[in-house]
């Protein structure tokens, strides 16, 4: 089963994309702040990184590039309601709003990259 941290501070869009990440038997750690990521030690221990760009307080980049040192070989996604998918930091890039197709194929090519 594919571990998989969803860093969002919006309810909205975090339960619709762990919606369709259970959906593809992921199991999910959801948290709405990169200090809520940070803090839990469980949330180093995963796949895959879905991080939304605009968190309040640290930003999502800062976020990925604290995981990173953390543990170097992290996959992550970023997710953002910006239409670019020049994003130097990630493996991959879900635009928002999450389509459960566009979720599958962020999250394969993540893995297909780590």
């Amino acid at each position: 089963m594919t571990r998989v941290l969803v860093v969002d501070d919006e309810p909205d869009e975090l339960a619709l994309l762990v919606r369709h990440l259970h959906r593809l038997d992921c199991e999910v750690i959801a948290l709405a702040t990169a200090e809520d990521a940070l803090a839990d030690e469980a949330s180093l221990d995963v796949d895959v990184a879905f991080v939304d760009l605009r968190l309040p307080g640290m930003s999502g980049a800062e976020l990925v590039a604290e995981l990173r040192v953390r543990r170097p070989t992290l996959a992550v996604v970023v997710t953002s309601v910006l239409d670019t998918e020049d994003y130097p930091i990630a493996e991959a890039w879900l635009p928002k709003p999450f389509t459960g197709e566009r979720v599958h194929q962020a999250l394969v090519a993540a893995l297909a990259a780590g």
